[in-house]
């Protein structure tokens, strides 16, 4: 897959001016943040789609970007959602390990409250160096 940052929104996506003039603005209706979430979240703009999930209130977007994350090991994510439990994180952290994202492991185990696998992983980042960091 190409680098995000490269990426423009498809057709049908608000372009990034728009999307942040529409994020600041203070009546926007709660349904047109949901509806254009959930556009960002049918392309896989998960950050996207966060952002208007979170000025929507709208929990079932919010739900579907947390499963994302536990999914994928993306503590980044996770934290954005704001909703995490202790167990959440220690889940994540979990996945993270096993898909090899050492930093958001370690981040996750830390935010779920286990600082013994935290600095674990913390001795095996600075074992393997610079070509361990691959989130």
């Amino acid at each position: 897959m190409a680098d995000r940052a490269a990426k423009v929104p498809p057709p049908g996506l608000t372009p990034c001016l728009k999307k942040r003039r529409l994020l600041n603005e203070a009546h926007l209706s709660p349904e047109v943040c949901r509806d254009l979430g959930q556009k960002f979240l049918a392309q896989g703009w998960w950050e996207d789609a966060l952002e208007f999930f979170l000025k929507a209130g709208d929990q079932d977007g919010l739900g579907r970007i947390k499963a994302h994350a536990l999914e994928t090991g993306d503590a980044y994510l996770l934290g954005r959602v704001g909703t995490a439990s202790p167990e959440d994180w220690r889940r994540l952290a979990e996945q993270a390990l096993s898909l090899g994202k050492l930093q958001f492991a370690r981040k996750a185990f830390e935010k779920g409250g286990d600082r013994e696998k935290s600095e674990a992983v913390g001795r095996l980042l600075e074992e393997r160096g610079p070509e361990a960091v691959i989130n």
